[in-house]
């Protein structure tokens, strides 16, 4: 009877201690994976999953303008398609300062996000991959960048009709796209843009050629050596 009493105890200990094993074990598992599912990401958060549009995570100026259309129906046909195309607009430079601040350095947000003629001048993972490598011109930059707030701002005002906005709602959403507009420029601006070339000649200290001031007045010379 005792040798059987024994038996029990040892079984259900062996039991617990197995549970406990098991539990620690997938505590530990579970942690492994720190990174976000979907896509790669770097540090500074996942590109999708917090927000109704991808990337819209990187600014909270995105949130304030979708809340605003949030409860609201256009009242025509092209405030739809215009809505949409917006929220294209802020995607994208969403995802451009998302792929710029990567600690990674690869254009991954940007990557499959389509081509719009309408406000873009280039794919967008095009210039994120001419950011990474600094062969950016500004004025290029300027062009882009340009061409996106224009078209935005130009889709709010349509908007403001479409949707009844009031003006206060609008006057809102106009400021804060372009605070949007601003942060991600700026963002660029600092990581796509060549490195200053340094001076030709270098410092007034190193050395250099020296031209008398008797030889400097004399023409080109085209005798024989």
């Amino acid at each position: 009877m005792t040798t059987l009493k024994s038996s029990t105890f040892f079984m259900v200990l062996s039991g617990i201690i197995a549970l406990v094993v098991g539990l620690i074990c997938y505590t530990l598992l579970s942690k492994r994976n720190t990174v976000p599912s979907g896509s790669k990401e770097g540090f500074q958060g996942p590109a999708k999953g917090v927000s109704s549009i991808p990337c819209g995570q990187e600014s909270s100026h995105v949130t304030e303008i979708l809340d605003i259309f949030s409860d609201k129906m256009s009242t025509t046909e092209e405030g739809s398609p215009d809505l949409k195309e917006f929220k294209e607009i802020m995607s994208k430079m969403c995802c451009m300062k998302h792929d710029l601040m990567s600690s990674a350095q690869i254009v991954n947000s940007t990557l499959y996000i389509p081509y719009n003629n309408t406000h873009d001048r280039e794919n967008p993972a095009d210039t994120v991959a001419r950011c990474f490598t600094k062969s950016m011109p500004p004025r290029d930059l300027d062009i882009i960048f340009g061409t996106w707030k224009n078209r935005g701002i130009a889709l709010l005002h349509r908007l403001c009709t479409s949707y009844n906005l009031k003006d206060r709602e609008t006057e809102k959403a106009v400021k804060h796209f372009t605070s949007l507009w601003s942060d991600v420029f700026d963002v660029a601006k600092g990581a796509c843009s060549p490195t200053e070339r340094a001076p030709e000649y270098g410092s007034p200290r190193d050395p250099k050629g020296f031209i008398s001031a008797d030889v400097e007045e004399l023409g080109e010379y085209k005798g024989y050596y």
